[in-house]
């Protein structure tokens, strides 16, 4: 496109600078300096995953202590590779260890699968209750553990042989780049398999001062920062010589406990503030944390952000429908609910559209989200991602650019998601489709 309109657009983005910052000190968007960012392991729900990020903060937060005056979120850079809660898919060995293990002790005990459950998360809570009135179950409890841990190490093996696709790393590459134009300092943390996904992410960003990182029982040889790692974690010890290069050595010692006997899980060893774990990640979580750097800020957050990326030169135009009827682009960077603060001719993105924090302004209804190319050669691939300050990414698609349509195709841009914006009360809601 011609650079007059975006000088024109220049002008615009001053005026929609300040109402950012306006809407932002009116309280529906936190106004966070720094983001932890939690790399979950395999066999984590999306709830889990949110549990271990939450479990996280908390521990930073203790560790920082009341006087740091720091604003921290946490956000899931989400590993779906494994569970599937209630889902048989990959387990299958498991379920048939524990129907025919529980028939032979007890017939009443195979219908309990909220034990089944137990073992999968690393916890024999319910079975120690039991095993006071049946003692031969505790058998089952040890079997099933075994075998849950032979799973893990299997897992964990098949993620390194087979690293997820370019679509995983996509997501987590685009998401840490917005973080970064947000003005954020970013801490990483692994746990797990999770470190895997860290390990590539970290390498992609080019401000090594504002980001850092921690690997929790680290099942990967790289290291993008420092390790904790126990002495009687299992699964770690296990997976010696199962993946190329070798786990770091262990550095703690959290002795073992009856609520995880893998040693292996992240809030029932590693977080255990009875055992010395809670009190070594803080720590290590915190220094890391107080020695960075934050960049610039060339974006404003937002109730919900939209980014768009592509993978060469050339120009893609990100382009959203408001409720009311605005068009926000290039040529209009302001809308009635939203503003453009990231538009980019060069190639690579990124653009980015932030929706106003400031409720008086902010519209109910549907947002559709897209995309043109205007000038971008064929073959490229765009990645568009939308995210909600208290979850951080909702939807990532990726996609094929198409044709160059250049001006002609402003009018009629590609739509590739809906947010629907809703308020009950004071309470407003977004939803991603």
């Amino acid at each position: 496109m011609t650079s007059a309109p975006r000088r024109w657009a220049g002008a615009m983005l001053a005026a929609a600078g300040m109402l950012a910052q306006g809407a932002w000190a009116s309280g529906l968007c936190p106004a966070h300096s720094h983001t932890l960012v939690f790399f979950n392991g395999i066999w984590n729900t999306p709830d889990d995953a949110a549990g271990g990020a939450r479990a996280l903060l908390a521990t930073l937060d203790d560790a920082l202590g009341p006087g740091a005056g720091l604003a921290i979120g946490a956000e899931v850079f989400y590993n779906a590779s494994g569970l599937q809660r209630g889902a048989r898919g990959g387990i299958e060995d498991l379920v048939e260890v524990f129907e025919q293990r529980a028939a032979e002790l007890d017939e009443a005990l195979r219908h309990r699968w909220e034990l089944f459950w137990e073992i999968v998360d690393g916890r024999q809570d319910g079975w120690r209750r039991i095993a006071a009135v049946l003692p031969r179950a505790y058998e089952l409890a040890v079997a099933l553990t075994d075998a849950r841990n032979a799973r893990l190490v299997a897992q964990a093996t098949a993620l390194a042989a087979q690293p997820p696709t370019g679509v995983d790393y996509a997501a987590h590459r685009l998401r840490l780049r917005t973080l970064h134009t947000l003005g954020r300092s970013v801490l990483l943390v692994g746990h797990s398999q999770g470190n895997f996904f860290l390990d590539t992410v970290y390498r992609t960003l080019p401000d090594p001062s504002a980001i850092s990182a921690v690997h929790i029982a680290p099942a990967s040889s790289r290291a993008s920062g420092p390790h904790l790692l126990s002495g009687n974690d299992l699964v770690i010890a296990a997976l010696r010589g199962a993946l190329p290069g070798a786990p770091p050595p262990p550095n703690i010692w959290i002795p073992p406990s009856i609520r995880d006997t893998s040693g292996h899980q992240l809030i029932q060893t590693y977080l255990d503030a009875d055992r010395g774990g809670r009190s070594a990640a803080g720590a290590l979580m915190a220094g890391r944390l107080r020695a960075l750097a934050a960049p610039e800020p060339r974006a404003s957050p937002g109730f919900f952000t939209a980014t768009l990326a592509w993978d060469g030169e050339g120009d893609i135009d990100l382009h959203v429908m408001e409720p009311g009827g605005a068009h926000v682009h290039y040529g209009a960077r302001v809308g009635a609910s939203g503003t453009l603060d990231l538009d980019n001719t060069a190639g690579h993105g990124p653009e980015h559209y932030h929706a106003t924090c400031d409720p008086q302004r902010l519209q109910t209804g549907i947002f559709s989200v897209g995309f043109n190319n205007y000038s971008a050669p064929p073959g490229r691939k765009a990645v568009l991602q939308i995210a909600i300050p208290d979850r951080g990414v909702a939807r990532t698609v990726q996609m094929d650019a198409g044709p160059p349509r250049g001006e002609a195709g402003d009018a009629s841009p590609f739509i590739v998601l809906r947010v629907a914006v809703a308020r009950s009360g004071g309470t407003w809601t977004a939803t991603v489709n």
